[in-house]
């Protein structure tokens, strides 16, 4: 296994997230993720605008969405702003993506049908990844089509920033043909487990090496006195996020309870192969905003990293 890494998600309701980004650089963080939608439950910024003020005032810490609905945009404009976003930031960003769909109010919003998101997605990755490798790019989809185009500059990152691909199981034949890593959320680690041996089997099948698909998972965390009062806590803030109810579900899908407990799943996770471990704040209000502190100080020195 590669070296661990740990990430930490932005809290959407800082005062600022460019000071939260610089914050999470200085306690250790080796990755700082944002998620996005363009109409949701509560408001909710745009991910690569995020990531840019991010940018701006860190130097070492990566940059990733997570993630980016790449089924409500346009491939060509995508990958002129993340060709931006990495030249700005010196070539620190991942650009975590996914199909959506649980909300189909943006959907509608944006003109663009919700049966149609799977098969959008797999077409504007394989036309960004020319796009940002090539100097002249001809394609012709079911979606889009562009005719000897070029987009310069290219990314710092070559031959492309690493494409990750979000999503529960109806990503894994995404991830296995197209993804540069795997970032699955609300899975459990005996899930993950599972789930990564499919990948293993259809990107050997399609000529790919799962060894260069970077395993990354992201997981709702809450850090509290005890158990209980951690899933009560990350209940009620993932159904304020999502829309519906967590009771029957949180203590599957999230990271809870006292520090000790929360890295002991955490080793769960790392057994089932996840190297990177991308960590969401989950509580009702400010209570998430002192997390990373913690995650830094008391859970991530139980799982040797310094």
């Amino acid at each position: 296994m590669s070296e661990l890494k740990f990430g930490i998600a932005l809290n959407e309701g800082a005062d600022s997230m460019a000071d939260e980004a610089r914050r999470a650089e200085v306690l250790g963080f080796d990755s700082v993720w944002v998620g996005e939608h363009v109409v949701w439950h509560h408001p909710i910024h745009d991910g690569l605008m995020v990531m840019a003020a991010a940018a701006s005032v860190t130097k070492h810490i990566r940059l990733g969405t997570a993630i980016l609905l790449l089924s409500l945009k346009h491939p060509v404009l995508v990958c002129k702003a993340v060709t931006t976003l990495d030249h700005i930031s010196g070539g620190r960003v991942s650009l975590g993506v996914g199909i959506g769909g649980e909300y189909p109010k943006e959907f509608e919003a944006m003109g663009v049908p919700v049966k149609e998101r799977g098969p959008r997605v797999d077409e504007a990755i394989r036309l960004m990844k020319r796009l940002w490798a090539e100097d002249s790019v001809t394609f012709e989809g079911r979606f889009f089509s562009v005719v000897d185009v070029g987009l310069e500059p290219h990314p710092v990152q070559r031959p492309h920033p690493p494409v990750l691909i979000g999503g529960r199981r109806k990503a894994l034949r995404r991830t296995a043909l197209y993804g540069d890593g795997w970032m699955p959320y609300m899975y459990s680690p005996e899930m993950y487990r599972e789930d990564w041996k499919k990948i293993e089997e259809m990107a050997g099948e399609a000529g790919r090496d799962p060894s260069r698909i970077e395993r990354t998972v992201w997981v709702p965390i809450c850090v509290a006195d005890s158990y209980e009062a951690a899933a009560k806590m990350s209940s009620k803030a993932l159904g304020g996020d999502y829309g519906q109810s967590f009771d029957a579900i949180v203590r599957k899908y999230a990271v809870l309870g006292t520090p000790q407990d929360c890295a002991a799943r955490i080793k769960e996770y790392i057994e089932a192969g996840a190297e990177h471990i991308i960590m969401s704040p989950s509580a009702p209000g400010d209570e998430a905003r002192e997390f990373p502190k913690a995650i830094a100080s008391e859970i991530l020195p139980l799982l040797n990293k310094d």
